[in-house]
């Protein structure tokens, strides 16, 4: 499998991951690895972070969303809530 945004501009580069919010194929270059924090809700609506945190990768696209996202709202930016 190739990279989604290498074939948009031409190239033919072997993908290393799949992003974890959008399922493009993605390559070393057009990729970014970071951690998000679960959480589960306690009495009172209380939000807990669960350690460790996993591991999700990124295409550039939506790692720059994710950016934009945590900057207008950074109390969210890093969890992903379950209940």
């Amino acid at each position: 499998m190739n990279c989604l945004d290498c074939a948009e501009i031409g190239a033919q580069v072997a993908a290393v991951g799949i992003c974890s919010q959008c399922g493009a194929a993605a390559c070393t270059v057009h990729s970014e690895i970071s951690q998000q924090f679960l959480t589960c809700t306690k009495p009172i609506s209380r939000p807990v972070a669960t350690e460790p945190p996993v591991r999700r990768l990124l295409c550039s696209t939506c790692a720059a969303a994710h950016r934009a996202h945590a900057v207008c709202c950074p109390q969210s930016a890093s969890t992903i809530r379950t209940s």
